[in-house]
Protein backbone atom coordinates (compact mmCIF):
# COMPACT_ATOMS: atom_id res chain seq x y z
CA UNK A 1 0.00 0.00 0.00
CA UNK A 2 2.27 2.89 -1.38
CA UNK A 3 1.72 6.17 0.03
CA UNK A 4 2.09 9.60 -1.62
CA UNK A 5 5.20 11.74 -0.19
CA UNK A 6 5.07 15.43 0.13
CA UNK A 7 7.99 18.26 -0.14
CA UNK A 8 5.76 21.18 0.87
CA UNK A 9 5.45 22.08 4.55
CA UNK A 10 2.22 21.93 5.83
CA UNK A 11 0.53 24.00 8.75
CA UNK A 12 0.43 22.12 11.78
CA UNK A 13 -3.14 21.73 13.63
CA UNK A 14 -2.62 23.66 16.23
CA UNK A 15 -0.67 23.61 18.88
CA UNK A 16 2.13 20.78 19.94
CA UNK A 17 0.92 18.95 22.31
CA UNK A 18 4.31 17.55 23.93
CA UNK A 19 7.35 19.31 23.79
CA UNK A 20 9.87 17.23 22.50
CA UNK A 21 12.30 16.50 26.05
CA UNK A 22 8.96 14.94 27.31
CA UNK A 23 8.46 12.03 24.73
CA UNK A 24 10.02 8.80 25.13
CA UNK A 25 9.83 5.66 22.26
CA UNK A 26 9.32 2.74 24.07
CA UNK A 27 8.38 -0.77 22.84
CA UNK A 28 4.67 -2.54 23.47
CA UNK A 29 3.49 -5.72 23.77
CA UNK A 30 0.28 -4.77 24.76
CA UNK A 31 -2.79 -5.48 22.05
CA UNK A 32 -4.87 -2.83 22.21
CA UNK A 33 -2.23 -0.22 22.39
CA UNK A 34 -1.01 -2.39 19.52
CA UNK A 35 -4.67 -2.25 17.89
CA UNK A 36 -4.69 1.57 18.23
CA UNK A 37 -1.34 1.80 16.11
CA UNK A 38 -3.27 -0.12 13.52
CA UNK A 39 -6.35 1.87 13.91
CA UNK A 40 -4.13 5.31 13.52
CA UNK A 41 -2.13 4.30 10.05
CA UNK A 42 -5.97 2.68 8.53
CA UNK A 43 -6.79 6.89 7.70
CA UNK A 44 -3.62 6.13 5.22
CA UNK A 45 -3.02 2.18 4.18
CA UNK A 46 -6.66 0.75 4.57
CA UNK A 47 -7.86 1.78 1.07
CA UNK A 48 -11.30 1.37 1.97
CA UNK A 49 -10.98 -1.86 4.00
CA UNK A 50 -13.60 -1.80 6.72
CA UNK A 51 -11.90 -1.74 10.23
CA UNK A 52 -12.08 -5.77 11.14
CA UNK A 53 -11.00 -7.00 8.54
CA UNK A 54 -7.99 -4.35 8.20
CA UNK A 55 -7.42 -5.65 11.84
CA UNK A 56 -8.31 -9.32 11.41
CA UNK A 57 -5.22 -8.91 8.63
CA UNK A 58 -2.89 -7.54 10.41
CA UNK A 59 -3.39 -10.05 13.45
CA UNK A 60 -3.42 -12.93 10.82
CA UNK A 61 0.34 -11.85 9.54
CA UNK A 62 1.41 -11.11 13.46
CA UNK A 63 0.92 -14.63 14.30
CA UNK A 64 3.40 -15.66 11.48
CA UNK A 65 7.33 -16.99 11.73
CA UNK A 66 8.30 -14.05 10.67
CA UNK A 67 6.70 -11.91 13.23
CA UNK A 68 7.16 -14.19 16.32
CA UNK A 69 9.59 -14.77 18.83
CA UNK A 70 10.63 -11.58 19.57
CA UNK A 71 10.85 -10.67 15.89
CA UNK A 72 8.83 -7.97 15.27
CA UNK A 73 8.70 -5.11 17.63
CA UNK A 74 5.68 -2.03 18.14
CA UNK A 75 7.52 0.95 19.08
CA UNK A 76 5.40 3.91 20.15
CA UNK A 77 6.22 7.83 20.79
CA UNK A 78 4.72 8.66 23.86
CA UNK A 79 4.69 11.02 26.87
CA UNK A 80 6.97 9.92 29.58
CA UNK A 81 5.95 9.98 33.27
CA UNK A 82 5.18 12.82 34.84
CA UNK A 83 4.90 14.87 31.42
CA UNK A 84 1.65 17.29 30.36
CA UNK A 85 0.64 18.93 27.68
CA UNK A 86 2.24 22.54 26.91
CA UNK A 87 0.06 25.90 28.05
CA UNK A 88 -0.61 26.64 24.69
CA UNK A 89 -2.09 23.07 23.22
CA UNK A 90 -3.77 23.10 27.08
CA UNK A 91 -5.19 26.84 25.89
CA UNK A 92 -6.40 25.85 22.65
CA UNK A 93 -8.13 22.67 23.54
CA UNK A 94 -10.11 24.29 26.63
CA UNK A 95 -12.98 23.04 25.65
CA UNK A 96 -12.39 19.36 25.03
CA UNK A 97 -14.62 17.15 27.04
CA UNK A 98 -12.54 13.82 25.67
CA UNK A 99 -9.18 12.67 24.94
CA UNK A 100 -9.81 12.54 21.43
CA UNK A 101 -10.62 16.43 21.14
CA UNK A 102 -7.64 17.33 23.69
CA UNK A 103 -5.30 14.72 25.08
CA UNK A 104 -3.73 15.16 28.87
CA UNK A 105 -0.78 13.57 30.60
CA UNK A 106 1.11 11.28 30.63
CA UNK A 107 1.38 7.49 28.72
CA UNK A 108 1.14 4.53 30.73
CA UNK A 109 2.46 1.47 29.10
CA UNK A 110 -0.15 -1.30 31.06
CA UNK A 111 -3.23 1.48 30.13
CA UNK A 112 -5.44 0.30 27.31
CA UNK A 113 -7.88 3.24 27.93
CA UNK A 114 -9.32 5.35 25.04
CA UNK A 115 -7.47 8.26 26.99
CA UNK A 116 -4.16 6.91 26.85
CA UNK A 117 -4.10 5.23 23.25
CA UNK A 118 -4.62 9.31 22.42
CA UNK A 119 -1.22 9.55 23.78
CA UNK A 120 0.70 7.64 20.99
CA UNK A 121 1.99 10.68 18.77
CA UNK A 122 3.76 8.21 16.34
CA UNK A 123 4.18 4.78 15.77
CA UNK A 124 6.99 2.24 14.08
CA UNK A 125 7.53 -1.26 13.81
CA UNK A 126 10.68 -3.10 13.48
CA UNK A 127 11.56 -6.75 12.00
CA UNK A 128 14.83 -8.69 13.54
CA UNK A 129 15.93 -10.25 10.10
CA UNK A 130 19.06 -12.65 8.79
CA UNK A 131 21.49 -10.66 6.55
CA UNK A 132 25.01 -11.31 5.32
CA UNK A 133 28.44 -9.17 5.44
CA UNK A 134 31.52 -9.08 3.38
CA UNK A 135 34.32 -6.62 3.53
CA UNK A 136 37.33 -6.19 1.45
CA UNK A 137 40.33 -6.62 3.11
CA UNK A 138 41.37 -2.88 3.33
CA UNK A 139 37.90 -2.45 5.17
CA UNK A 140 38.34 -5.37 7.55
CA UNK A 141 41.23 -3.69 8.60
CA UNK A 142 39.78 -0.65 9.02
CA UNK A 143 36.88 -2.96 11.38
CA UNK A 144 38.38 -5.24 14.02
CA UNK A 145 35.04 -6.93 14.04
CA UNK A 146 35.28 -7.72 10.56
CA UNK A 147 37.47 -11.14 10.48
CA UNK A 148 35.74 -13.99 8.17
CA UNK A 149 35.29 -13.02 3.95
CA UNK A 150 31.10 -13.33 4.47
CA UNK A 151 29.74 -12.99 7.75
CA UNK A 152 26.00 -14.17 9.00
CA UNK A 153 24.59 -11.08 10.70
CA UNK A 154 21.50 -9.98 12.48
CA UNK A 155 19.79 -6.63 10.78
CA UNK A 156 16.78 -4.97 11.61
CA UNK A 157 14.03 -3.60 8.86
CA UNK A 158 11.69 -1.16 9.57
CA UNK A 159 8.86 -0.53 8.70
CA UNK A 160 5.21 1.11 9.29
CA UNK A 161 6.13 4.45 10.53
CA UNK A 162 3.25 6.52 10.80
CA UNK A 163 1.82 9.60 12.71
CA UNK A 164 -1.93 10.38 13.04
CA UNK A 165 -2.66 13.28 11.06
CA UNK A 166 -3.50 15.72 13.98
CA UNK A 167 0.34 14.88 15.50
CA UNK A 168 1.95 15.71 12.01
CA UNK A 169 3.94 19.08 11.36
CA UNK A 170 5.46 18.97 15.28
CA UNK A 171 8.55 17.34 13.94
CA UNK A 172 7.34 14.34 15.82
CA UNK A 173 8.44 11.94 13.20
CA UNK A 174 11.85 12.66 12.95
CA UNK A 175 12.28 12.57 16.51
CA UNK A 176 10.75 9.06 16.74
CA UNK A 177 13.46 7.90 13.98
CA UNK A 178 16.17 9.26 16.07
CA UNK A 179 15.13 8.02 19.20
CA UNK A 180 14.99 4.21 16.71
CA UNK A 181 18.46 4.87 15.72
CA UNK A 182 19.86 5.22 19.31
CA UNK A 183 17.71 1.76 20.52
CA UNK A 184 19.09 0.30 17.39
CA UNK A 185 22.81 1.01 17.96
CA UNK A 186 22.14 -0.44 21.69
CA UNK A 187 20.73 -4.09 20.65
CA UNK A 188 23.44 -6.83 20.58
CA UNK A 189 24.96 -8.02 17.30
CA UNK A 190 23.17 -5.71 14.75
CA UNK A 191 25.16 -5.42 11.32
CA UNK A 192 23.22 -2.90 9.68
CA UNK A 193 19.47 -1.73 9.31
CA UNK A 194 17.17 -0.66 6.29
CA UNK A 195 14.09 0.89 5.35
CA UNK A 196 12.20 2.42 2.24
CA UNK A 197 11.05 5.71 2.23
CA UNK A 198 8.11 7.04 0.83
CA UNK A 199 9.19 10.68 2.15
CA UNK A 200 12.16 10.96 -0.45
CA UNK A 201 15.90 10.64 -0.05
CA UNK A 202 16.82 13.22 2.51
CA UNK A 203 14.60 12.58 5.69
CA UNK A 204 15.96 9.51 6.82
CA UNK A 205 19.24 10.08 5.61
CA UNK A 206 19.90 12.60 8.03
CA UNK A 207 19.47 10.17 10.52
CA UNK A 208 21.24 7.16 9.74
CA UNK A 209 19.55 5.11 6.76
CA UNK A 210 21.28 6.53 3.45
CA UNK A 211 19.42 6.11 0.49
CA UNK A 212 20.44 3.98 -2.11
CA UNK A 213 20.04 4.08 -6.11
CA UNK A 214 16.90 1.65 -6.85
CA UNK A 215 15.67 1.00 -10.60
CA UNK A 216 12.32 -1.49 -11.82
CA UNK A 217 10.75 -2.71 -14.65
CA UNK A 218 7.52 -3.40 -15.62
CA UNK A 219 5.79 -6.04 -17.34
CA UNK A 220 2.54 -6.06 -18.90
CA UNK A 221 0.75 -8.69 -18.81
CA UNK A 222 -0.25 -8.05 -22.46
CA UNK A 223 3.25 -8.02 -23.58
CA UNK A 224 4.32 -9.77 -26.52
CA UNK A 225 7.23 -11.69 -25.49
CA UNK A 226 10.11 -11.64 -28.10
CA UNK A 227 10.73 -15.18 -29.54
CA UNK A 228 8.73 -17.54 -27.47
CA UNK A 229 6.38 -19.67 -28.59
CA UNK A 230 2.35 -20.78 -27.26
CA UNK A 231 2.76 -22.78 -24.29
CA UNK A 232 1.86 -26.41 -24.49
CA UNK A 233 -1.14 -25.83 -22.26
CA UNK A 234 -4.03 -24.83 -24.37
CA UNK A 235 -5.82 -22.41 -21.70
CA UNK A 236 -3.44 -19.24 -19.20
CA UNK A 237 -3.37 -21.35 -15.72
CA UNK A 238 -0.71 -23.01 -15.64
CA UNK A 239 0.58 -25.76 -13.05
CA UNK A 240 -3.35 -26.45 -12.28
CA UNK A 241 -2.72 -30.19 -12.67
CA UNK A 242 -2.05 -33.01 -10.76
CA UNK A 243 1.00 -32.50 -11.69
CA UNK A 244 2.05 -29.18 -10.75
CA UNK A 245 3.90 -28.93 -14.24
CA UNK A 246 3.63 -27.41 -17.44
CA UNK A 247 5.71 -27.60 -20.44
CA UNK A 248 7.19 -24.76 -22.22
CA UNK A 249 9.31 -24.68 -25.79
CA UNK A 250 11.32 -21.21 -26.42
CA UNK A 251 12.10 -20.44 -29.69
CA UNK A 252 15.79 -19.93 -28.99
CA UNK A 253 18.52 -21.29 -31.13
CA UNK A 254 20.02 -22.65 -27.92
CA UNK A 255 17.45 -24.76 -26.84
CA UNK A 256 15.54 -27.04 -28.69
CA UNK A 257 14.28 -29.04 -25.77
CA UNK A 258 11.75 -28.33 -23.72
CA UNK A 259 12.09 -26.13 -20.57
CA UNK A 260 9.70 -27.85 -17.52
CA UNK A 261 8.58 -25.37 -14.88
CA UNK A 262 7.46 -26.39 -11.88
CA UNK A 263 5.01 -24.82 -9.19
CA UNK A 264 6.52 -23.97 -5.87
CA UNK A 265 3.87 -24.82 -3.88
CA UNK A 266 5.21 -26.30 -0.50
CA UNK A 267 7.18 -25.22 2.03
CA UNK A 268 9.94 -27.77 1.62
CA UNK A 269 10.47 -26.76 -1.94
CA UNK A 270 10.46 -23.43 -1.03
CA UNK A 271 13.07 -24.07 1.65
CA UNK A 272 15.29 -25.99 -0.67
CA UNK A 273 15.30 -23.44 -3.48
CA UNK A 274 15.78 -20.45 -0.82
CA UNK A 275 18.91 -22.82 1.10
CA UNK A 276 20.86 -22.92 -2.34
CA UNK A 277 19.90 -19.22 -3.41
CA UNK A 278 21.26 -18.26 -0.18
CA UNK A 279 24.70 -20.70 -0.82
CA UNK A 280 25.05 -18.65 -4.27
CA UNK A 281 24.55 -15.41 -2.57
CA UNK A 282 27.25 -16.12 -0.13
CA UNK A 283 29.35 -17.50 -3.06
CA UNK A 284 29.08 -14.14 -4.82
CA UNK A 285 29.76 -12.10 -1.80
CA UNK A 286 32.81 -13.74 -1.60
CA UNK A 287 34.01 -13.34 -5.03
CA UNK A 288 33.26 -9.93 -5.14
CA UNK A 289 35.38 -9.51 -2.14
CA UNK A 290 38.43 -11.60 -3.80
CA UNK A 291 38.16 -10.08 -6.97
CA UNK A 292 38.57 -6.49 -5.12
CA UNK A 293 41.41 -7.72 -3.36
CA UNK A 294 42.80 -9.33 -6.13
CA UNK A 295 43.30 -6.52 -7.82
CA UNK A 296 44.97 -4.84 -5.19
CA UNK A 297 42.67 -2.02 -4.32
CA UNK A 298 42.87 -0.11 -1.18
CA UNK A 299 39.41 0.50 -1.87
CA UNK A 300 37.56 -0.09 1.54
CA UNK A 301 34.29 -1.52 0.57
CA UNK A 302 31.85 -3.76 2.58
CA UNK A 303 28.94 -5.55 0.68
CA UNK A 304 25.55 -6.17 2.70
CA UNK A 305 22.86 -8.44 1.69
CA UNK A 306 19.57 -9.21 3.05
CA UNK A 307 19.42 -13.30 3.60
CA UNK A 308 16.20 -14.80 1.32
CA UNK A 309 15.05 -16.83 4.51
CA UNK A 310 11.69 -18.61 4.20
CA UNK A 311 9.77 -16.90 6.75
CA UNK A 312 9.63 -13.27 4.56
CA UNK A 313 7.83 -14.97 1.49
CA UNK A 314 5.87 -16.89 4.06
CA UNK A 315 4.92 -13.45 5.34
CA UNK A 316 4.08 -12.30 2.42
CA UNK A 317 2.14 -15.07 0.83
CA UNK A 318 0.13 -15.31 3.88
CA UNK A 319 -0.75 -11.56 3.21
CA UNK A 320 -1.56 -12.58 -0.59
CA UNK A 321 -3.65 -15.62 1.06
CA UNK A 322 -5.77 -13.11 3.32
CA UNK A 323 -6.30 -10.36 1.27
CA UNK A 324 -7.31 -13.03 -1.88
CA UNK A 325 -9.67 -14.88 0.63
CA UNK A 326 -11.30 -11.79 2.88
CA UNK A 327 -10.96 -8.95 0.63
CA UNK A 328 -11.29 -9.56 -3.33
CA UNK A 329 -13.26 -12.94 -2.48
CA UNK A 330 -11.62 -15.09 -4.91
CA UNK A 331 -13.17 -18.51 -5.59
CA UNK A 332 -12.05 -20.67 -2.38
CA UNK A 333 -10.97 -23.01 -4.67
CA UNK A 334 -8.50 -21.32 -7.26
CA UNK A 335 -7.33 -19.49 -4.28
CA UNK A 336 -6.56 -23.43 -2.88
CA UNK A 337 -4.76 -24.85 -5.78
CA UNK A 338 -3.59 -21.69 -7.61
CA UNK A 339 -2.22 -19.21 -5.24
CA UNK A 340 1.68 -20.58 -5.80
CA UNK A 341 4.93 -19.08 -4.05
CA UNK A 342 6.50 -19.01 -7.95
CA UNK A 343 7.86 -21.31 -10.26
CA UNK A 344 11.57 -23.10 -10.83
CA UNK A 345 12.72 -24.93 -13.68
CA UNK A 346 12.90 -28.74 -13.36
CA UNK A 347 16.08 -30.14 -15.05
CA UNK A 348 17.91 -33.95 -14.43
CA UNK A 349 19.84 -32.87 -11.91
CA UNK A 350 16.90 -30.82 -10.26
CA UNK A 351 19.10 -28.07 -9.16
CA UNK A 352 17.16 -24.86 -7.86
CA UNK A 353 19.71 -22.57 -9.45
CA UNK A 354 16.38 -21.04 -12.11
CA UNK A 355 13.52 -19.77 -10.38
CA UNK A 356 11.01 -16.74 -10.29
CA UNK A 357 9.35 -16.14 -6.50
CA UNK A 358 6.85 -13.49 -6.56
CA UNK A 359 3.88 -12.01 -4.61
CA UNK A 360 0.04 -10.92 -5.34
CA UNK A 361 -0.35 -7.16 -4.86
CA UNK A 362 -3.99 -7.19 -5.34
CA UNK A 363 -4.47 -3.54 -3.49
CA UNK A 364 -2.35 -2.20 -6.27
CA UNK A 365 -3.15 -4.29 -8.98
CA UNK A 366 0.68 -5.96 -9.91
CA UNK A 367 2.62 -9.10 -9.31
CA UNK A 368 5.77 -8.20 -7.69
CA UNK A 369 8.64 -10.64 -8.61
CA UNK A 370 10.15 -10.91 -4.79
CA UNK A 371 13.07 -13.12 -6.32
CA UNK A 372 15.02 -13.81 -9.41
CA UNK A 373 17.49 -16.23 -10.70
CA UNK A 374 19.00 -17.25 -13.70
CA UNK A 375 22.06 -19.65 -13.16
CA UNK A 376 24.13 -22.30 -14.60
CA UNK A 377 22.98 -21.79 -17.99
CA UNK A 378 24.96 -23.17 -20.97
CA UNK A 379 24.81 -20.32 -23.52
CA UNK A 380 23.29 -16.68 -23.39
CA UNK A 381 20.71 -17.91 -25.69
CA UNK A 382 19.77 -20.82 -23.09
CA UNK A 383 19.47 -18.27 -20.53
CA UNK A 384 17.42 -16.22 -22.34
CA UNK A 385 15.39 -18.86 -23.65
CA UNK A 386 14.95 -19.72 -19.74
CA UNK A 387 14.02 -15.86 -18.68
CA UNK A 388 11.21 -16.25 -21.75
CA UNK A 389 10.05 -18.96 -20.19
CA UNK A 390 9.79 -17.99 -16.52
CA UNK A 391 8.22 -14.23 -17.90
CA UNK A 392 5.83 -16.06 -19.49
CA UNK A 393 4.66 -18.11 -16.60
CA UNK A 394 4.71 -14.84 -14.83
CA UNK A 395 2.26 -12.81 -16.97
CA UNK A 396 0.12 -16.18 -17.35
CA UNK A 397 -0.13 -15.80 -13.21
CA UNK A 398 -0.64 -12.02 -13.02
CA UNK A 399 -3.46 -12.78 -15.64
CA UNK A 400 -5.10 -15.40 -14.22
CA UNK A 401 -5.66 -12.87 -10.62
CA UNK A 402 -6.85 -10.03 -12.53
CA UNK A 403 -3.73 -8.32 -12.32
CA UNK A 404 -2.69 -6.17 -15.15
CA UNK A 405 1.48 -5.71 -14.50
CA UNK A 406 4.53 -7.16 -13.07
CA UNK A 407 7.06 -5.40 -11.41
CA UNK A 408 10.72 -6.07 -10.74
CA UNK A 409 12.76 -4.04 -8.98
CA UNK A 410 16.55 -3.96 -9.45
CA UNK A 411 16.09 -6.39 -12.50
CA UNK A 412 18.52 -8.41 -14.03
CA UNK A 413 20.20 -6.35 -16.55
CA UNK A 414 20.00 -9.12 -18.73
CA UNK A 415 16.84 -9.91 -18.89
CA UNK A 416 15.70 -6.01 -18.98
CA UNK A 417 17.70 -5.94 -22.10
CA UNK A 418 16.09 -8.95 -23.43
CA UNK A 419 12.68 -7.63 -23.17
CA UNK A 420 13.54 -4.48 -24.35
CA UNK A 421 12.86 -2.41 -21.20
CA UNK A 422 14.57 0.35 -19.89
CA UNK A 423 14.46 0.41 -15.94
CA UNK A 424 13.31 3.42 -14.57
CA UNK A 425 15.04 5.23 -11.44
CA UNK A 426 12.52 4.42 -8.14
CA UNK A 427 13.45 8.04 -6.66
CA UNK A 428 9.88 8.63 -5.47
CA UNK A 429 8.44 5.82 -3.27
CA UNK A 430 10.08 2.93 -1.31
CA UNK A 431 13.28 4.27 -2.22
CA UNK A 432 16.05 1.50 0.16
CA UNK A 433 17.79 3.17 2.57
CA UNK A 434 20.23 1.08 4.88
CA UNK A 435 22.81 2.30 7.60
CA UNK A 436 25.90 0.11 9.55
CA UNK A 437 25.68 0.17 12.83
CA UNK A 438 28.10 1.06 15.04
CA UNK A 439 30.53 1.60 12.10
CA UNK A 440 33.19 4.22 10.95
CA UNK A 441 32.62 2.79 7.50
CA UNK A 442 31.44 5.39 5.17
CA UNK A 443 28.04 5.41 3.35
CA UNK A 444 29.47 5.81 -0.02
CA UNK A 445 31.94 2.69 0.45
CA UNK A 446 28.87 0.42 1.44
CA UNK A 447 26.78 -2.26 -1.74
CA UNK A 448 23.82 -3.07 -1.08
CA UNK A 449 24.01 -6.44 -2.83
CA UNK A 450 20.43 -8.08 -4.23
CA UNK A 451 18.18 -5.52 -3.26
CA UNK A 452 15.05 -7.10 -4.90
CA UNK A 453 11.25 -6.87 -3.46
CA UNK A 454 11.77 -9.52 -0.75
CA UNK A 455 14.19 -7.11 1.48
CA UNK A 456 10.87 -5.19 1.45
CA UNK A 457 9.05 -7.24 4.34
CA UNK A 458 5.85 -5.36 4.07
CA UNK A 459 3.60 -4.06 0.84
CA UNK A 460 2.51 -1.52 2.97
CA UNK A 461 5.72 0.77 2.37
CA UNK A 462 6.80 3.28 5.20
CA UNK A 463 6.20 6.16 5.76
CA UNK A 464 3.27 8.36 5.68
CA UNK A 465 2.27 11.85 4.12
CA UNK A 466 4.63 14.66 6.33
CA UNK A 467 5.16 12.89 9.49
CA UNK A 468 7.97 15.62 10.34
Amino acid sequence: MATKSTKTKQEPKGPAPYRHQDLILVRTAHPTIIARTWTNNMEQWAKGVPLPQYHAREQHLASTAFSSNGRLVSWVLVPKPGADVTDEYKAWTASATTAAEGVRGAFDPQDGSEANQERIMSAVETYERPGMVAVTAAAAEADTDSRDVVKDVSTIAVASVYAPSKYRNHGYGKLMMKLLWDEIEKMDNIAFTFLYSDLGSQFYGNIGWTARTSTEIVIPVGMILPSISATSDSDDNHNTGSSNKRTTRAVASASADAIVLDAVTSHDTLQALLDRDTQLLREALKQRVLSQNQTGSTATTTFVAVTPEIHCFQWLQARAWYNATHIWKFDPAQIQEGLHYGVRRVTNSNTSDQFILWHHDFTDDQLYILRWRVDSTQSKAEADAISLVLIDAAQKEAKKWKLSKIVYWNPDPALAKLLSLEPKDRNHNSIPSLGLVNSLTETQNVEWIMNEKYSCNSSPVIGSLDIT
